[in-house]
């Protein structure tokens, strides 16, 4: 019999015995000469207009170095795609722990001491949270013009949609004759909450400005160059003036991709000459983090009483919250879900991201595609509970075979699909 090495034996993890006896490095163990803490002042308000921000008091606290405001960053846009957030935001907030300002202090107590003093007034504006809603004329609108930020996927923008980030549609076969043909239609709508990541370490960054005017940056994210780049164009700065230090990061969920409070501690760093850490607190992390969207989602299905899927229409609705910062395409990869693991011949599909007065959403796993499978196969447990079919035999007599095609194209070949 062979000598497997591998195969039967026990295995121990590269990485395992250091981060077992403490020994491996995250984002907040770095620790760099003259660190200063960096904390930031966050809106209480879900949308609102800045009157003004006064820091005289903040400035008073002893340890504060530096504090900066929107005004030193007007202009400033970031995002992974569409650059459509402000650094720090110096006109109007669209949500809960939108950045307003910032503080670095000598002690982590004296930043928020003096975050605390930071006066700002406010003009509040309505708010709207549900993306259906949002998308009613009725609604404020969030963004004057979603088509002048900079990055913006041109051909997806859903410009004709009040509130409308983006849109993907698919269709394929002849929807309509597949519901004429059906002896049942049944319409379910589904709404999924949002979830958070929940890592283990919350997001985490040490930003310094070395003597050759480099900028230098240890960040728990797990792509490096994705950074660099986002952060390169927020600051308007070339990629080689920006290293990223790798570090562990404790805990992603695919959550861990975006630049967003490293503009703030760059400024930060030019202000005081010094080193910045900043973590965001659990508080933080639920306010004013990345999670995976609110969506809504209304399927339609026509069938034959043997359980045949003729035809099948879906509409996923996702909240992007204020800003479409956090998505590396603006949009979400849920079409390729979308069409599960069902034969349906027939079938129109479209998948919206809205703008609300939420917490911007980003990347959990599969971003978007929990939504869309639980919507999908709990349409499916509902038709056949209407049929009073076995829901196994249900999937059986509807699951794709080798060399088919689902509703949208996804990993199989004979069926084109047009855009629309």
């Amino acid at each position: 019999m062979a000598d497997f090495k591998v195969v039967g034996s026990s295995v121990p993890r590269a990485e395992g015995g250091n981060k077992v006896i403490g020994r491996t490095l995250y984002a907040p163990d770095v620790s760099l000469p003259g660190t200063l803490w960096g904390k930031i002042l966050r809106s209480p308000y879900p949308h609102a207009r800045i009157l003004h921000v006064n820091t005289a008091n903040a400035r008073k606290v002893p340890g504060v170095k530096a504090i900066v405001t929107g005004e030193d960053t007007r202009g400033l846009y970031f995002g992974k795609q569409i650059r459509d957030m402000p650094v720090l935001c110096w006109d109007t907030v669209r949500f809960v722990g939108d950045r307003v300002a910032a503080v670095a202090a000598e002690t982590l107590d004296a930043a928020e001491e003096a975050v605390g003093l930071i006066e700002v007034e406010y003009e509040e504006l309505p708010g709207v949270f549900d993306p259906l809603e949002a998308m009613q004329s009725s609604a404020p609108q969030l963004h004057a013009d979603v088509t002048a930020y900079e990055g913006g996927p041109k051909d997806l923008l859903a410009v004709d949609l009040h509130n409308g980030l983006t849109r993907l549609a698919w269709r394929k076969g002849d929807v309509e004759q597949g519901f004429r043909a059906a002896d049942i239609v049944l319409e379910h709508t589904f709404h999924i909450p949002a979830r958070h990541q929940g890592y283990l370490e919350p997001h985490a960054a040490v930003v310094a400005i070395d003597n050759d005017g480099r900028v230098q940056v240890s960040v728990s994210a797990k792509n490096p160059f994705g950074i660099r780049s986002q952060l390169a164009k927020a600051l308007r700065l070339s990629e080689d003036r920006i290293r990223i230090n790798v570090v562990n990061v404790g805990g992603e969920f695919g959550g861990k991709g975006d630049a967003s409070d490293l503009p703030v501690a760059y400024f930060l760093a030019q202000e005081s000459g010094r080193p910045i850490k900043m973590i965001m607190t659990y508080a933080e992390e639920l306010t004013a983090s990345n999670p995976a969207h609110p969506t809504v989602v209304t399927i339609r299905s026509g069938v034959k009483r043997d359980g045949r899927i003729l035809a099948r229409s879906l509409r996923a609705v996702h909240a992007s919250g204020a800003y479409g910062a956090l998505k590396s395409n603006a949009s979400l990869a849920t079409w390729h879900y979308a069409g599960g693991q069902y034969r349906i011949d027939n079938a129109a599909f479209e998948f919206l991201q809205i703008y609300t007065n939420t917490v911007p959403g980003g990347y959990y796993r599969s971003p978007g595609a929990v939504a869309t499978a639980f919507a999908v196969d709990s349409h499916a447990d509902m038709i056949a509970r209407e049929l009073k079919m076995d829901r196994g035999e249900f999937g059986l007599k509807n699951f794709l075979g080798e060399g088919e095609e689902n509703a949208v194209g996804h990993q199989l070949h004979h069926v084109r699909f047009r855009e629309v």
